[in-house]
C-alpha cells in the first residue's frame, strides 16, 4: 500500500498535486470516535490511535495514554489491518513542500507556515485544517495533527506525547510573563509558594539554566518541561534590589508540574488540593496532609493575607485563577500566607506558612509589618 502511495505521489507531482488518494489513506488510517476521528500513529515499534480534545473526552472511551495539559489522548482501539502514519519533522525542507490538510471529507492544499513554538503556540498551515485531520505530502507521512482553523500540533510534540507512559512536565515553581514582540527578556510573573524551597521573586530575570543561556519564552518552556524530576537545575537570574541589579545563582530541585497549559493553574494542586472555579475545595489528597495545614474538602477560599481573591462567584474562571496566582506571588515576597476560609457557615483564618517547605519564604516574614 505504501509503495503504491509513493508511486501515486510521484506521478501526481508531474500534474497538479492530486491528494485525493491520500484522503482514502486517511480513511484507512483513522477511525470514527465521538464526533471526530482518531488517527493511527507509529512510534517505535508500536502504533497508537491518537486524537486531540480540548476538554477531556467521554469517560466511556478506553484511554491508554492521556495528556490533559495539551489535550492529546491515545485510545485502545483495534489496529489490525489498519494503515498508519509516520511522523516527519518540520524542517526547512518540509516548509518548502506542497502539502495538504486532509480528513475524511476534505482536502485543502497549501504550505506549512511555521513549526510549533510552544505547547500552546501551535504550528500554522496556510489553509483550514479540521480537528484531527493531518498535514501530509506523502500519504503515509504526516507533519502534524489538526485542531481546527489553521492550527495543528506538530510532530515534535506528538512524539513527546507518545514517548511517555504518563504526562510529565518539569517545573521550577515559576511562570514567566508571556512573550512580547521585540522583547526577549524573561521575567518571572508568578511564583508558586508551595514549591519546595522556591527562591524566586516576581520580576526576577532568567539568564541561564545549567549554564545554558535561555534566549526566549518558548525555549524556557520546552527546556524546563524536559528537565528530569528531582534533578538539580542551576538557575542564574538578575534581581533588582535596592535599585541595584544583582546577579544570583540558585540550585533548584526540579519538581513535577501540576497545572497550566489547558489545565487550571492555581498552585494548590501541589499540596494535594483541587479547587473548582469558585475556589471551593472539591478534593484533598490525604498523602499530603502535612502540607494542607487543616484545609478540608468543602472549604471555600475567600481572602489571602487580607486581600479578597474575587468579588463575585460568577467571575470569569481565568480571571479568578490569575488573581489567585497574583496574591500567592505576593505572599512569597511577604513571607506570609494566611487564608480566610468559609466552612459550614463559619469563617476563620488558617496560617499555611508553617507547612511550606521553603526557608526563603519564611526568612522574609516580618511580624511587625516593615
Amino acid at each position: 500500500m505504501r509503495f503504491i502511495c509513493v508511486l501515486l505521489v510521484c506521478l501526481s507531482l508531474s500534474f497538479s498535486y492530486d491528494f485525493s488518494f491520500c484522503q482514502k489513506y486517511y480513511k484507512d488510517a483513522s477511525i470514527s470516535i465521538y464526533n471526530t476521528r482518531a488517527v493511527l500513529l507509529e512510534y517505535g515499534k508500536q502504533k497508537f490511535f491518537v486524537a486531540f480534545f480540548k476538554t477531556p473526552p467521554p469517560k466511556n472511551l478506553q484511554i491508554i495514554k492521556a495528556d490533559p495539559f495539551i489535550g492529546l489522548y491515545a485510545f485502545n482501539l483495534p489496529t489490525k489491518n489498519k494503515q498508519s502514519y509516520m511522523l516527519m519533522p518540520i524542517d526547512s525542507k518540509a516548509k518548502s513542500l506542497n502539502v495538504a490538510a486532509i480528513n475524511h471529507s476534505n482536502v485543502q492544499k497549501g504550505i506549512i507556515i511555521q513549526a510549533q513554538k510552544g505547547f500552546l503556540n501551535y504550528a500554522r498551515f496556510s489553509g483550514k485544517i479540521p480537528n484531527n485531520g493531518v498535514i501530509s505530502n506523502i500519504c503515509y507521512q504526516i507533519y502534524g495533527l489538526g485542531m481546527g482553523d489553521t492550527f495543528f500540533i506538530d510532530s515534535k510534540y506528538l512524539n513527546r506525547f507518545l514517548s511517555q507512559d504518563k504526562p510529565y512536565y518539569g517545573d521550577l515553581g515559576i511562570r514567566l510573563y508571556p512573550p512580547k514582540q521585540g522583547d526577549q527578556t524573561l521575567k518571572v510573573q508568578y511564583v508558586d509558594p508551595f514549591f519546595p524551597n522556591v527562591p524566586f521573586l516576581k520580576n526576577d530575570e532568567i539568564l541561564s539554566i545549567n549554564d545554558q543561556p535561555i534566549k526566549d519564552y518558548y525555549q524556557f518552556e520546552w527546556f524546563v518541561s524536559n528537565l528530569p524530576k528531582d534533578s538539580i537545575a542551576r538557575v542564574k537570574i538578575k534581581r533588582i534590589q535596592d535599585k541595584k541589579p544583582q546577579t544570583l545563582t540558585f540550585d533548584v530541585s526540579v519538581q513535577e508540574r501540576y497545572g497550566g497549559f489547558l489545565l487550571p493553574d492555581v498552585f494548590f494542586d501541589r499540596i494535594g488540593i483541587k479547587l473548582d472555579h469558585e475556589l471551593k475545595i472539591i478534593s484533598v489528597d490525604p498523602s499530603k496532609h502535612n502540607l494542607q495545614q487543616g484545609l478540608l474538602q468543602g472549604d471555600a477560599l475567600l481572602w489571602i493575607n487580607g486581600e479578597r481573591i474575587f468579588s463575585y462567584t460568577k467571575q470569569d474562571p481565568q480571571k479568578v485563577q490569575k488573581r489567585l496566582r497574583e496574591i500567592l506571588t505576593q505572599a512569597v515576597s511577604k513571607g506570609k500566607l494566611e487564608v480566610l476560609i468559609s466552612r459550614d457557615g463559619f469563617q476563620f483564618t488558617l496560617n499555611l506558612i508553617n507547612g511550606l517547605q521553603n526557608d526563603y519564604i519564611k526568612a522574609r516574614y516580618n511580624p511587625f509589618g516593615f
